[in-house]
């Protein structure tokens, strides 16, 4: 916990700092338009295909036995800890309320309405792309969680339909857009600071955090917290790098 605490300190500290520029970005309807109709298209694929998810019978999880799963991928079986699962929901809701927060105080008060909307839309359209494609994955791919082949975990969880959907992770997605987003703002807003090298460790640091803890909770395998780290980060730096003024 003294990781997400740390991230957050260092985030209000940092975002109390003046803005030292006009802000970079720009909303474009040859953009946003795309983004958005994207997203909502993605939305009703997920609604359909999350709907046809069926839970387990306790009669299909006594035949179940893990298939295919590499050296690096085993190391999550037989894991089964809701204490780290808790644990990685602070850290996910950490990134996620330190970007928000960034958002806001990095926003100069004198231009509180355009600019707050402008960051405020990008932050949106972060977390909603970054959401719209896991749930793709996590729908099309199915993968078991770790957790659904360990007896020791409760039946009731194992016989979920979400224990279907372990590939990719969602919370290292998540988190990960939000602390490269608020990195990368950060950046823009104060180019050549002597603090960019401490803003961005801690944006490596809380998702990873959060992605270790999914795999002591038995809730994912290592390749499902790289992949979603990977997909969270590109989607974290990618929303506001198109949407900078040309």
């Amino acid at each position: 916990m003294m990781t997400v605490r740390t991230y957050l300190s260092a985030l209000m500290v940092l975002s109390s700092l003046q803005v030292s520029a006009q802000l970079p970005y720009q909303i474009r309807p040859a953009v946003d338009v795309p983004v958005y109709g994207v997203s909502l298209g993605l939305a009703a694929v997920n609604w359909h295909l999350g709907d046809r998810l069926e839970p387990w019978t306790e009669a299909e999880l006594q035949l179940l036995e893990p298939r295919n799963v590499s050296a690096l991928d085993a190391v999550a079986l037989n894991r089964w800890n809701p204490s780290a699962g808790t644990r990685s929901d602070v850290g996910m809701l950490a990134a996620f309320g330190a970007a928000g927060l960034s958002v806001l105080a990095q926003t100069p008060r004198e231009q509180w309405v355009r600019d707050g909307a402008v960051l405020g839309s990008l932050w949106f359209q972060t977390n909603l792309s970054t959401l719209m494609v896991t749930d793709l994955v996590k729908n099309s791919v199915k993968r078991n969680r770790p957790f659904v082949y360990y007896d020791a975990a409760p039946l009731a969880d194992r016989m979920e339909s979400d224990a279907r959907k372990s590939f990719f992770s969602g919370h290292s997605s998540m988190t990960a857009c939000n602390a490269v987003f608020a990195a990368k703002v950060w950046t823009d807003l104060h180019p050549g600071s002597k603090w960019t090298p401490w803003v961005w460790s801690a944006a490596a640091a809380v998702p990873a955090y959060v992605a270790w803890q999914r795999v002591e909770a038995g809730k994912h395998y290592p390749s499902d917290v790289l992949v979603g780290l990977a997909v969270g980060a590109a989607m974290g730096y990618l929303i506001p790098q198109i949407h900078l003024a040309r």
